[in-house]
């Protein structure tokens, strides 16, 4: 929580010092906000925009004699036919216009996502003021709720949601996909477009949030979804797995070896062979380090490792191949190889694969090689299990 305060802090003081920059508008006109919301209104024609705008009187003094019934934000509300006329309406509830360069989070329902989100992106990808490197989200239910499920160790949600998907990149379970990539894949000839989802959880009489897997989209409309394993294949093969934990098991398969992953690099190479299949090699080095098992063989020996090593590749090859026959169902190229195709048979593209790629896609051979490597057993080398007889 004093992070965040510092953060508002720092973001205010240098709003004070180049004012002068936006348009002659003073601090007291401005509301900051740190995360967005879209969901469907009740008439089809608009939508229902939630603003979590900070109230700065009251951050910092949760639990510290603050006005309990006072949140450090207010979530203003309001609907529009478009998201800039949405924004333009909150101005009636706060007075004051919102101040964007600061949001942090930018969330769809699944229904508007569904639908389609062509028409509600445009304006975050022109407003000048406007972050791309905010992080974009599908919400499970209603997007204004996720943005109103207050966390026990953050005074902001929106603040505490971005920094939850930060945290599950580390975990390899999450794709943190910010408006620019977004918009990068929609653009795309090839590439599907995709986003993490989230959702309300009820903990005891409190809300918390949760992220799990990803939105796979067909053009602007959202078509299906890929849970944790699968949007871990996918992040082999893009080379965004950053770390995270790989449960394999044992040789004598009397239990699990549980592996913190510390490097990972994924490389691909097209191949369009003489007779017209399109091959794609995948090369992936893993470095992981033992640091748990339930079971009492004896795993640190060169030959036990030697095994080990091959029941992680093989997990890896698993987690590839199950995301791409997820997305393959749908014809939904999540891995870019169609782009990646595109710049090395740029002719054969145009002429032969470019208009037919999403069935072609669902016909692409794989050669996947996994160089997997235990480097560490940390300080344990015999099980504890064997010490105490079990």
């Amino acid at each position: 929580m004093k992070n965040t305060a510092v953060k508002i802090a720092t973001i205010l003081l240098m709003i004070t010092l180049l004012f002068g920059c936006l348009d002659g508008r003073e601090l007291s006109e401005l509301e900051i906000v740190v995360g967005i919301g879209i969901d469907s209104a009740d008439d089809p024609d608009s939508i229902k925009l939630t603003a979590q705008v900070v109230n700065v009187s009251q951050l910092g003094l949760s639990g510290s004699g603050g006005d309990p019934d006072s949140k450090p934000y207010w979530n203003a509300a309001t609907t529009g036919t478009t998201i800039f006329e949405a924004i333009r309406q909150i101005t009636h509830k706060t007075g004051n216009r919102l101040f964007v360069p600061h949001c942090e989070v930018v969330i769809y329902s699944k229904d508007v996502a569904k639908q389609g989100l062509y028409k509600h992106l445009d304006f975050f990808l022109r407003a000048i003021e406007m972050r791309l490197t905010s992080f974009i989200l599908i919400a499970e239910g209603k997007a204004g709720e996720v943005l109103d499920a207050k966390p026990q160790t953050e005074e902001l949600p929106a603040v505490n949601i971005y920094n939850l998907v930060k945290s599950y990149g580390f975990t390899s379970h999450l794709y943190d996909v910010t408006l620019k990539e977004f918009s990068s894949r929609l653009i795309s000839e090839a590439t599907a477009p995709v986003a993490p989802l989230i959702k309300v959880v009820q903990e005891g009489e409190n809300k918390d949030v949760q992220v799990m897997g990803l939105a796979v989209f067909k053009e602007d409309k959202m078509i299906d979804e890929l849970n944790m394993d699968e949007t871990r294949g996918l992040l082999w093969v893009i080379n965004e797995v950053k770390s995270g934990v790989l449960i394999v098991p044992t040789p004598e398969e009397s239990g699990v070896a549980v592996f913190e992953i510390e490097t990972a690099k994924g490389k691909v190479k097209p191949e369009i062979t003489d007779d017209g299949k399109i091959i794609m090699h995948i090369d992936i080095k893993l470095q992981a380090n033992l640091s748990e098992q339930t079971t009492a063989e004896k795993l640190a020996r060169p030959e036990i490792f030697e095994k080990l090593q091959d029941n992680m590749s093989e997990v890896v090859v698993q987690e590839i191949m199950s995301a791409y026959e997820k997305s393959s169902k749908t014809g939904s190229d999540i891995f870019g190889f169609g782009d990646m195709i595109h710049k090395k048979y740029n002719k054969k593209w145009h002429e032969q694969l470019e208009e037919d790629w999403e069935e072609i896609y669902k016909t692409i051979e794989f050669d996947i090689k996994v160089d997997s490597k235990i480097t560490k057993t940390n300080l344990l080398k015999n099980p504890v299990t064997q010490k105490l007889g079990g």
